[in-house]
């Protein structure tokens, strides 16, 4: 059963760094403190939510995706 379940795993365990690449590729550009001073003040504009982080989190991630960092600052 151990077995089993090991192998059940495998393709998630294969698979995390392929659906995290894009994300991290989007936002790869931007430093760190850059991306969560943008979060951290989209969120205080539109609420202190656990969907507010989400949205927030995710348009930082496109405005990457479309801007390089350069033209961001």
């Amino acid at each position: 059963m151990i077995r089993y379940v090991g192998f059940s795993t495998l393709p998630l365990l294969l698979a995390a760094p392929l659906a995290f690449a894009n994300s991290a590729g989007a936002a790869g550009d931007y430093p760190t403190a850059t991306i969560a001073d943008y979060v951290l003040g989209c969120m205080q504009t539109n609420g202190q939510t656990r969907k507010a982080l989400e949205s927030c989190s995710c348009s930082i991630d496109v405005i990457a995706s479309i801007l390089p960092y350069d033209h961001y600052e």
